[in-house]
């Protein structure tokens, strides 16, 4: 079961990938080219450069699995965001689409690349809760999310708590 939901993960996340460069050339945002390359640049090296620094903070475990290969990484970039690996690839995406200056590619990047991102790191929240008890729900409890702001799922099942509380900024 776990197997096929992580092949099913990586394959959907493949199609929302290849569906975003088809959609890419359908509807141009109406912007001089030097306006998008100012703004898609700088987001295009932001999200290459939260990636590397995710990669360097997880160095084995950056698989791509679903299920954590090896102990849970909290330093590095790590320490300031729960899934940079995530909100890199969203970084990247909307900067491809802007460089692009393409709206399609911008909605659907917002509309189903975003959720399925979302989805994704839900479900590796749900595993690291079940590899890492105690140490993740501390963790995720003082660590935010981009991506999942305003909520931590620190439980087996599909339903986030709510943040807050004092000093959380929620």
């Amino acid at each position: 079961m776990k197997e096929r939901l992580e092949k099913k993960a990586h394959l959907i996340m493949l199609l929302m990938g290849l569906l975003n460069v088809a959609v890419l050339p359908l509807w141009r945002l109406p912007i001089a080219k030097a306006t998008a390359r100012a703004v898609g640049y700088p987001l295009f090296g932001l999200g290459l450069a939260i990636n590397l620094l995710s990669l360097l903070a997880l160095k084995r475990g950056f698989g791509g699995e679903i299920e954590p290969v090896t102990e849970l990484v909290t330093g590095g970039i790590y320490a300031r965001e729960r899934h940079p690996v995530y909100v890199s690839f969203a970084i990247t995406m909307l900067a491809l689409d802007v460089l692009l200056r393409s709206v399609s590619g911008i909605l659907f990047t917002l509309v189903a690349f975003l959720p399925g991102m979302i989805w994704r790191a839900r479900l590796e929240e749900q595993a690291l809760a079940r590899r890492f008890g105690q140490a993740w729900k501390d963790y995720a409890g003082s660590v935010p999310s981009l991506l999942l702001s305003g909520t931590i799922c620190v439980n087996s099942s599909s339903e986030p708590r709510p943040r807050g509380g004092p000093g959380t900024g929620l």
